[in-house]
């Protein structure tokens, strides 16, 4: 565990460093899809920047809203947004809508749009869970396997190994990206590349959840990440019903 990187009098963080490379990686990703599509890179910018700032402020609230702080945020919502603490289904639920937002106000198409963001958003969680792992959060439960890893940080854990689910999570959605990389010029209808990564994503992220230390939900044995996760899963398949029936339709 590396929370920090020491360069002589600076000391960076390094989830911060991490997750500025994700985003850095994933928005050249996002623009060779636009270029390849032909888009302006004024639209380029608006999006990356917006999305950013969107992610940011929807993983902050979301993560203070299941702590039960959202009253911090009435209080003091500078100091708040800008504190530790962030869960990704707030991030992207928020910033879905924002890129929705700015589609209608550029009269740009949703579903193309999300399918040039798709492969860069796989990257980006990739790249991200790493600086997870050195900052010793979204930690794993205890196991016996040979590649366990200890967090002598944590006292309570420091002589217990534990799933390395930051790893597990870096390393599946790569493969993700990977997948989407090579079928993201297939001929297919507008919004299929997006359902196909919510799926993935999703299915992931639902079954990892039994390998992490995670908050509970009042459904049954489930966390909130794993309702979050089914619900993003159900969502996928609904867009790919409706997209194979509009192309049944055109067809006929």
């Amino acid at each position: 565990m590396y929370p920090e990187i020491v360069l002589g009098f600076l000391i960076l963080s390094s989830y911060s460093i991490v997750y500025a490379l994700a985003f850095l990686v994933s928005s050249s990703i996002f623009w060779l899809e636009l270029k390849r599509r032909r888009e302006k890179f004024q639209i380029f910018l608006l999006f990356s920047l917006a999305l950013l700032l969107s992610g940011l402020a929807g993983a902050r609230i979301y993560f203070l809203l299941l702590e039960g702080k959202l009253g911090d945020l009435l209080e003091a919502p500078i100091r708040t947004l800008s504190s530790p603490g962030t869960i990704y289904h707030g991030g992207f639920i928020f910033s879905l809508f924002i890129a929705f937002l700015l589609t209608k106000l550029t009269k740009r198409n949703f579903w193309t749009m999300a399918d040039s963001l798709t492969p860069g958003l796989a990257l980006a969680i990739s790249i991200g869970r790493i600086g997870c792992f050195l900052n010793g959060c979204c930690l794993g439960r205890p196991t016996s396997l040979s590649w366990g890893v200890k967090f002598p940080g944590f006292e309570a854990l420091s002589n217990l190994r534990l799933h390395p689910t930051q790893l597990y999570e870096s390393l599946v959605m790569f493969l993700v990206f990977v997948f989407l990389w090579r079928i993201r010029k297939r001929n297919r209808p507008a919004g299929f590349l997006f359902s196909v990564y919510l799926l993935l994503w999703g299915s992931e992220r639902f079954f990892l959840e039994f390998l992490r230390e995670t908050k509970a939900s009042p459904l049954l044995f489930l966390s909130t990440a794993q309702i979050a996760s089914l619900i993003i899963f159900l969502f996928a398949i609904a867009i790919l019903i409706l997209k194979k029936g509009r192309t049944h339709s055109r067809g006929l």
